[in-house]
């Protein structure tokens, strides 16, 4: 016989550290009365199991009430229940490993236990209550309690537990609070005794919770939802069989989806891990895993599963390789999905695609969104820019050893600013077709402002002295990709509204190099107010402006150099239209000739005068007229071209010289 001391002492250092986790009592007591019946159905052949499970409380008292059919505390069941450590060979026989845990909860978690069974002994009934606690020191030892005849029907084990006390009360509230009503309690007592459920037939369990009405929990409410798949799997050497069990539930399953393990029967943790299977699924299941490995490995309180980890990594793999089985349709549905989803990505966001693995995302199970591959990719890419900032200042000392600027990781990067560079020009092309057009989206004929123009190729008033900062200021590479960025010895001057100069300059003031001058003069792009004007046509506007800067380069550009050792460039931009219109009038003396891949786009080889009192003197300037058309669809082609590189598009074969050409 235990001693209550001792059992008291047994149950602190047990379920000191779960304080909180009333359930432990309720499954305790309600897998004893399972078992009870269990054992006795495999007596009796038409005996049909019966458990009453019934719950009240308010905020002065919970009353558990517990009664089963089983065979009641005869004399076999009585000498198991006085030792807490004694061996029930019956219970072992069905595997139900019990470890005399349901009396610890009981002394730990309630106030007063009242047990209440009727039994056969030598052919009669016998009926016999025992109180808990007692006040002396004998526990459980049945011959404290008198045993009496009884005319009866049947056997039964009726266990009352009343919680009255601040802390056992505040226990069992916290509990039925978060199962607040019949429904949720019946999902919680099935998803901790769903193995007893599902494995016995005519296993019935009728719950009256807190006045609600009464609901049943058997096996037929589950068969149609259920099935069960035998996985064998090799740990220390033996060989143990699991049983996957997949459950329907109506929501789908999305992302890692946890695995619930079952030990002794009833829902336990891994201590050390999750067992997780990760699919997107419209059919959701509810994913359950029972075996005797477990049983053998879970703790006195059937609350955790002691694993090492190599056995943890091995039972997902072969749970994950069942299931990739079961699910194959699924999961090639998914790809399927990603794939369209990585097509659209690389549509859309064509500068982040270097950084995304497609090997890697196609091989999964899930969907993944497009928000995700992005979400990925830049997070790559932040990985990258970062190691590329960190090498900028390292130098490399051995030559053997690749450098970063050589790498692959900096290629994609290099190869993710084009693309956003060349995807910003595309945006200023598409505004400059916009200027272009002669009509608006409703039709009405547009008239726009030379300022438009202008602003587009470079900000008024902007002197590009320190290209490292302010390149960013101009899109003069929509003339040509020359005038893209600028050195220290290339440099650009946009003129203020108002101001009686040229729209832009552009010089070169190399000491090395010839020096150079550039006069842009920007029309406006639906009609010039000078094409072909007889006091000042558009040209003869340019070689004015290349005069004045001959006679005056310090003050206008802030340029001391000899002016007569200067080539004088002059490009106009205009419709083609007002271009020829200017090259048709009588005031265009000079021969113009066609620029190549161009269809209204003119050069002119021409002088302008010096000096005043000798016309004589003249410096030779070359003029260019481009219409705006041809130097939109040139510079889109262009562009359209640097996007083909950047993909890949193009093919480069390296030339043979010893190869043979028929």
């Amino acid at each position: 016989m235990e001693q209550k001391s001792n059992v008291q002492f047994r149950a602190e250092k047990e379920y000191k550290n779960s304080r909180e986790k009333f359930f432990l009592l309720l499954r305790e007591i309600i897998s004893n009365s399972i078992h009870a019946v269990l054992i006795r159905q495999s007596k009796e052949k038409d005996f049909i199991p019966d458990i009453n499970l019934k719950i009240c409380y308010d905020d002065t008292q919970c009353k558990i009430e517990l009664t089963d059919n089983g065979e009641g505390f005869n004399e076999n069941n009585s000498l198991y229940f006085e030792e807490l450590d004694k061996v029930n060979p019956e219970k072992e026989q069905f595997k139900f490993h019990p470890l005399g845990q349901g009396r610890l909860a009981i002394v730990y978690f309630s106030d007063s236990a009242i047990y209440e069974t009727v039994y056969k002994n030598a052919g009669s009934y016998k009926k016999r209550t025992i109180n808990y606690p007692q006040l002396n020191d004998g526990l459980y030892h049945l011959n404290l309690f008198p045993e009496s005849d009884i005319q009866a029907q049947d056997t039964y084990t009726k266990l009352t537990i009343i919680l009255n006390k601040q802390n056992s009360l505040s226990r069992s509230r916290t509990f039925f609070n978060k199962y607040s009503d019949s429904e949720k309690f019946k999902n919680w007592f099935v998803e901790n005794f769903f193995p007893f459920i599902v494995t016995n037939e005519n296993l019935e369990i009728k719950v009256s919770y807190n006045g609600a009405p009464q609901i049943v929990v058997k096996k037929d409410s589950l068969e149609s939802e259920t099935k069960a798949i035998p996985i064998d799997i090799l740990l220390n050497d033996k060989n143990y069989q699991f049983k996957l069990w997949l459950i329907k539930k109506d929501t789908a399953m999305y992302g890692d989806n946890q695995i619930t393990c079952f030990a002794r029967n009833l829902r336990a943790e891994l201590s050390n891990g999750k067992l997780m299977y990760s699919i997107d699924n419209k059919e959701g299941y509810l994913l359950y895993l029972t075996s005797e490995f477990f049983d053998e490995y879970v703790d006195t309180k059937g609350e955790k599963i002691d694993i090492s980890d190599d056995a943890l990594l091995h039972i997902n793999q072969k749970i994950n390789e069942r299931l990739d089985k079961e699910f194959k349709s699924v999961i090639e549905s998914n790809k399927k999905i990603t794939q369209q989803n990585l097509k659209n990505f690389k549509k859309q966001y064509p500068s982040l695609d270097p950084f995304v693995d497609e090997a890697i995302l196609i091989s999964g199970k899930n969907v993944i969104k497009e928000d995700e591959i992005v979400k990925r990719a830049i997070d790559e890419k932040s990985r990258i820019e970062k190691k590329f900032w960190i090498s900028v200042d390292n130098i490399q000392v051995d030559e053997d050893t690749e450098s970063f600027d050589d790498s692959e990781d900096c290629q994609k990067l290099l190869n993710s600013s084009l693309h956003i560079y060349v995807k910003h020009r595309e945006t200023v092309l598409k505004r400059l077709k916009t200027l272009v057009r002669k009509f608006d989206e409703e039709g009405v004929k547009k008239t726009e402002l030379e300022s438009s123009i202008h602003e587009l190729f470079l900000k008024r008033g902007v002197t590009l002295k320190e290209s490292s900062n302010i390149n960013h200021l101009h899109n003069l590479w929509i003339l040509d990709d020359r005038f893209t960025t600028f050195s220290n010895n290339f440099k650009a001057q946009s003129t203020k509204t108002g101001q009686a100069l040229s729209d832009i300059y552009i010089w070169a003031d190399d000491p090395e190099k010839t020096k150079q001058i550039l006069i842009l003069e920007l029309k406006s792009t639906t009609k010039a107010h000078n094409a072909g004007a007889s006091d000042e046509s558009m040209i003869a506007q340019v070689k004015r402006y290349a005069q004045k800067f001959y006679k005056n380069p310090t003050k206008e550009l802030n340029w001391d150099v000899n002016t007569d050792k200067v080539q004088y460039i002059g490009i106009i931009l205009a419709r083609k239209s007002d271009v020829t219109k200017e090259l048709t009038s009588n005031n265009v003396s000079g021969d113009y000739h066609s620029i190549p891949f161009l269809e209204n786009s003119f050069y002119l080889n021409e002088n302008f005068s010096i000096d005043e009192k000798d016309p004589k003197r003249k410096i030779p300037i070359r003029i260019e007229l481009y219409s705006y058309e041809d130097i939109q669809e040139l510079a889109s082609s262009r562009n359209d071209v640097f996007f083909k590189l950047l993909k890949n598009e193009f093919e480069v074969t390296t030339y043979d010289e010893n190869s043979d050409i028929n």
